[in-house]
């Protein structure tokens, strides 16, 4: 195998390494979102996104593997596979990507606000409904702290800085519907970059995956030619 072949095979060695640390790292974030579906009170599919997530960082794992064996194997059959897997792969992704940006924002923008306005009609009944989002976010009511004065319910404690409302000053400003989706599309943000991430080098690394294929290939009829 010449110079070229060689230098594309370790290429290929490395792209794979970065697809097996970045297929953890969904794996990672998708434990994240399930942990975070667990504290919610507000079902936005959570569970089923994290799930999603961890099995396509275990499908990426895998085939970085197999990606890996086969380039130091330097078997043809497998590398043709690879190529393949590695297609079906970004594929997949595209779809996961174009779910995250399209397919599911009006059933998450439903979902959210199906869900504060459960804790709002909570809220009417006992205070405190809403208190772990206003700690957590440094947020007030579901759009806002007039909210309250709307029910003719004193601001909580919960929705001013360190828990003292001194003045208006120390009241958080923004609503906890709007603080949660924020939250919501910083993880849906980390999400698609990882994708793009993972898309653009899986391209380069099935470009590279089909060179050493080639290669291998070439190789191996040189080497019939020789012997007959």
């Amino acid at each position: 195998m010449g110079l070229a072949a060689t230098t594309v095979k370790h290429l290929l060695l490395l792209l794979n390494f970065v697809f097996s640390v970045l297929g953890l790292a969904l794996i990672a974030f998708g434990i994240f979102f399930l942990i975070s579906a667990a504290e919610n009170a507000v079902s936005i599919g959570e569970s089923v996104a994290g799930g999603l997530i961890i099995g396509l960082g275990v499908v990426i794992l895998i085939i970085a593997i197999f990606g890996c064996l086969a380039a130091i194997h330097e078997a043809p059959v497998r590398l043709l596979i690879y190529v393949g897997a590695v297609v079906l792969l970004i594929l997949t992704q595209l779809l996961f990507l174009s779910m995250a940006s399209h397919g599911t924002k009006d059933g998450i923008s439903g979902s959210i606000n199906e869900g504060f306005e459960r804790l709002w009609e909570a809220e009417r009944n006992e205070s405190g409904a809403l208190a772990y989002y206003e700690n957590w976010l440094h947020c007030c009511g579901v759009n806002s702290s007039e909210d309250y004065w709307i029910i003719h319910h004193a601001i909580p404690s919960s929705c001013c800085l360190d828990n003292k409302c001194v003045d208006q000053s120390s009241v958080y400003k923004v609503g906890c519907k709007a603080a949660f989706t924020e939250y919501l599309d910083d993880k849906l943000l980390v999400f698609k970059i990882v994708c793009w991430l993972l898309v653009i080098g899986e391209a380069v690394g099935a470009v590279f995956g089909w060179l050493l294929y080639s290669s291998v290939k070439n190789q191996s009829r040189r080497n019939n030619a020789v012997w007959m």
